[in-house]
Parts: structure tokens; C-alpha cells; sequence
């Protein structure tokens, strides 16, 4: 997404024109390249151009775009979206909020004070989490009406970004780097729930304490930014190209299957072509370890989330490795050898494909097909697993 300006019946060419030059203006400010004051004021909006300080909210209906597809929806849109603005403007009223609707959407902004405090932090985003839980009931029951009265299933949610800054404030409309920030929080607000800037608000408010998980996001365009994720949004994969934990641990675990005589085969991934580190490469399964979670833990998750596989982790087959790119910091990790314990059939939307080996096919694939030494790593586990010492050694986490 764009860096966002919002600027009320200027929907001409030339406006759309202006809001481009005023948000790359004001990026170029933000940036330290050159100070607001250098710029000549020969245009009467420009000398109404002031910063502030606000409370900043996305919010989007989640799958909206594939619902609104069938008839029953479309022809009924409006007043769904209707009703939605309407909550908004209920729970969020003016003047102490302002709302701009944004499609399915909406940015909510409220101006705050200058010099506040940890505890007035606090304060304010216990007052926000408490108004957004009201709105989320409110739509569940918009939502459970709009179904009955049109004869289609409306199971939607809402995702939310929030963050606090500076903006520039050009008479009702505002533009700038920390609107763009929780647009892109809102985005990764998925499947539904929220994300908070955590250097905007550093301490959560007791009663949402354990609500919230601590994590770093990778942002395009931004960075990385430390976050407070909602359960729903902190449980689902994300690959670490837009996240990082810190530390940075990695746990794998390469699932083997045995038929009645005594022939295995091994469950093999393949990256996609896309990802940054190990392109196209085959792997078992793994990520980044979570904070507070056990080595066997993280290898159940992450075979859970993006196999969709449930197994059991032999404890005492395990290897360590290490992960060397340049100009980034080494990254240490730990593999397990696994056993499919569910019928499922594994699949991943993260994977160009997935698949089970047998043994004779995976020892005579090259090495080099693979990610770093798994190959080599993996053979040495099944030879220690088909002699028989760790059989009855597996322990279940």
C-alpha cells in the first residue's frame, strides 16, 4: 500500500496529483532531507499543513473481497458497509474520533496530548482495546443479522492496526510514515484480531496482559517493527522473511513413515522459489522457535501449521546445525528425527510441493537439492533410528 493521504473532494486528476507530491513531501520531511520550514508557502494549503500527535487505527473485514462476490451479498453491499461505519461512529463518536470509511475498511484517528506518560499509555490503549471488543460484538450480531435477512452466511471478522505519532494534519485530512506503518500492521492482522506498535505503547494494560504476544514483524517497506499480536494473529505461520524472534533459534524435524516390512519413507518439502534464504531448496519442516516454547514444542507447531501434520518427536534422534548467510547473524538450530502419528495427508500452501520419499530415492537425490547438510543429517538419524537404541526412548511433549 501507498503512503496514504485522504483528502475530501479532491478525487480529480489534479487532486490525486496533490496527494502524491504532498505524501512524498512529507515522507522526504520525516526523513530528515530537508525541514518543513524550507519549503516556500506559496500555496494556502501548505500554510495550513500542521503536525500532530494522534492515536492511529486501521481496521478491514476480513474476506470480505470473496464474500461480496455472491448475489445475495452484492446487491445488499451498501447497507452491510452501511452498517459497519455505523457501529464505527457509535463506539468511535465525534469529535473525539474522526473516520475515514476506506472501502471495507476504515482509518479511525483521535488527536492525543503532548507528554504523556507509561501509565496515561496505558490508559489510552485500555480504553481503545475495550471500545474495539464492543465494536467486534456489535459486528458479530450486524454480521448474524445481515445473514438472516438476505439468506447468506456472513462469518466475518475484523483486523486492526494501531499505532501513536506524529501526522500532518492538512485542515480534516492526514498523511505521513505512521499511517502507512498501521495500515501495514492491519494487513498482518490475519486471520482476524489486532497488532499494536509496541514502541508506540510499550506496556499493555494488565487485564490484556496475556492476551497479547510480545513479536518483531517484518514490515515491506518499513522494516522491522515490535509489535503486541493478538493469540489469533501470533499462532498463525508466518514465514521469517516477515518475522523474527528474538533470539533467533531455529528447530526442524524430518518425519519418517514405516510400512509392515521394514521400508521407511521421508516427508520432503520444497521452498518456493520466492523465499529469501534456501530458494527452491527441499526441506523437512521447521522455523523459528517461539519464546517459552520447548525444542519438541516448536517442531509439533510448525508441522501442525504448515503440514497440517500432527507427529511425534523422537527426543533422542536429533542433530544440531547452523545457518550461515552473509552479512547476517549466524542462526542456530536444532533437528529431530519425527514419526507420523496422524492419517492426514500432509499439504502447504508454502511449499512448491510436498511429498514422501522412499529411503532408496532420498539416498540417491544430490545432496545439493537439499537445505544445507539435511541429506547427510537425516541419513545418520535413520541409521541410528534402524539400529534400535532410541526406539522406546520417545517421549511424548
Amino acid at each position: 500500500m501507498a503512503h496514504i493521504l485522504i483528502l475530501e473532494g479532491h478525487d480529480t486528476p489534479i487532486g490525486s496529483a496533490l496527494a502524491v507530491f504532498v505524501s512524498n513531501v512529507y515522507i522526504k520531511w520525516l526523513n530528515g532531507r530537508r525541514g518543513l520550514n524550507e519549503f516556500p508557502r506559496t500555496a494556502g494549503w501548505w500554510s495550513m499543513a500542521v503536525d500532530v500527535t494522534v492515536l492511529a487505527m486501521f481496521t478491514d473485514v476480513r474476506g470480505f473481497t470473496r464474500w461480496s462476490e455472491a448475489n445475495e451479498v452484492f446487491v445488499n453491499l451498501e447497507r452491510f458497509v452501511t452498517g459497519f461505519l455505523g457501529i464505527l461512529r457509535t463506539r468511535f463518536p465525534a469529535p473525539r474520533y474522526q473516520i475515514k470509511p476506506l472501502g471495507d475498511g476504515a482509518l479511525i484517528i483521535s488527536e492525543l496530548p503532548e507528554g504523556l506518560n507509561q501509565r496515561d499509555l496505558a490508559a489510552v490503549l485500555s480504553k481503545t482495546l475495550n471500545t474495539i471488543r464492543r465494536v467486534e460484538a456489535d459486528f458479530t450480531k450486524h454480521c448474524q443479522s445481515f445473514s438472516r435477512e438476505v439468506g447468506h452466511s456472513s462469518d466475518l471478522h475484523l483486523g486492526w492496526g494501531i499505532v501513536r505519532g506524529k501526522v500532518m494534519k492538512v485542515a480534516d485530512d492526514w498523511a505521513g510514515h505512521n499511517l502507512n506503518k498501521c495500515s501495514r500492521l492491519c494487513n498482518e492482522a490475519r486471520p482476524f484480531g489486532v497488532v499494536v506498535d509496541r514502541d508506540d505503547f510499550p506496556e499493555l494494560p494488565s487485564r490484556d496482559a496475556k492476551g497479547f504476544v510480545a513479536q518483531i514483524r517484518r514490515l515491506q517497506g518499513i522494516g522491522e517493527v515490535r509489535v503486541w499480536a493478538t493469540a489469533e494473529v501470533a499462532s498463525q505461520y508466518v514465514p521469517r522473511e516477515k518475522i523474527r524472534e528474538t533470539p533467533e533459534v531455529h528447530v526442524a524435524g524430518t518425519c519418517i513413515m514405516e510400512d509392515g516390512a521394514g521400508r521407511f519413507k521421508i516427508l520432503v518439502a520444497r521452498r518456493m522459489p520466492t523465499r529469501s534464504l534456501y530458494p527452491d531448496k527441499l526441506e523437512g519442516c521447521g522455523g523459528q522457535l517461539r519464546y517459552s516454547e520447548s525444542f519438541t514444542a516448536g517442531v509439533k507447531r510448525h508441522f501442525r501449521q504448515e503440514l497440517g501434520l500432527d507427529v511425534e518427536v523422537i527426543e533422542d534422534l536429533h542433530v544440531f546445525y547452523e545457518i550461515r548467510e552473509p552479512d547476517v547473524p549466524l542462526i542456530p538450530g536444532i533437528r529431530f528425527l519425527c514419526r507420523r502419528v496422524s492419517s492426514a495427508e500432509p499439504h502447504s500452501s508454502n511449499h512448491s510441493e510436498v511429498y514422501w520419499m522412499s529411503e532408496t530415492q532420498f539416498r540417491n537425490h544430490p545432496a545439493d537439492e537439499f537445505v544445507g547438510t539435511l541429506k547427510i543429517q537425516v541419513l545418520e538419524l535413520l541409521r541410528i533410528y534402524k539400529e534400535g537404541l532410541p526406539r522406546q526412548k520417545s517421549k511424548r511433549a
